[in-house]
């Protein structure tokens, strides 16, 4: 990858991320660059993995997916490189978020995930994001992994009810 193509596919991503207000999935990274034919799967990674080096984007690994957000250093980035991304490209960025709002709001509104404790006991956790901004977290401990996986998937189900639940018992 020569250093041009490395700079254009970081833009392109810093300006992915730039847009919206609760970063995005691996997934929907990759959907946009392979659908419009800017590069394959293993160079959008390794320019993740750069971007992540260098401190430009910030990444939250679970057991489903990763998850991508911009830092105050690649909106620095973004702002001083950004007359060399291409009007259409930003065009097509633009219609890609639009089109697929309601489907990244679903993959991102909603993280659950669990982890293993030292007593070999599992913690699920799942977190409610509205606008990058966190309004409910939670986390419980569970008796195996088939358990935790359970209560990731019950919490993502009923993140509502649960979210309502608390404000009624905190009142």
């Amino acid at each position: 990858m020569t250093p041009d193509t490395l700079r254009l596919y970081k833009l392109i991503i810093l300006y992915l991320l730039s847009r919206t207000r609760q970063g995005l999935t691996n997934a929907f990274v990759c959907d946009f660059i392979l659908d419009h034919g800017y590069t394959d799967y293993f160079s959008i990674q390794e320019t993740l993995s750069s971007l992540a080096e260098d401190q430009q984007i910030t990444e939250e690994v679970t057991h489903k997916t990763t998850y991508y957000q911009i830092t105050e250093q690649g909106m620095e980035m973004l702002d001083y490189f950004s007359s060399m991304l291409p009007t259409d490209t930003k065009r097509q960025i633009e219609e890609y978020l639009t089109s697929h709002k309601i489907d990244i709001l679903d993959a991102t509104t909603i993280h659950t995930d669990y982890t293993m404790t030292t007593s070999g006991e599992y913690i699920a956790s799942g977190t409610v994001q509205e606008h990058g901004h966190t309004l409910l977290s939670v986390s419980i401990t569970m008796p195996d992994e088939k358990a935790a996986q359970d209560a990731c998937k019950k919490i993502a189900e009923n993140q509502t009810e649960i979210y309502q639940y608390m404000l009624s018992i905190l009142k």
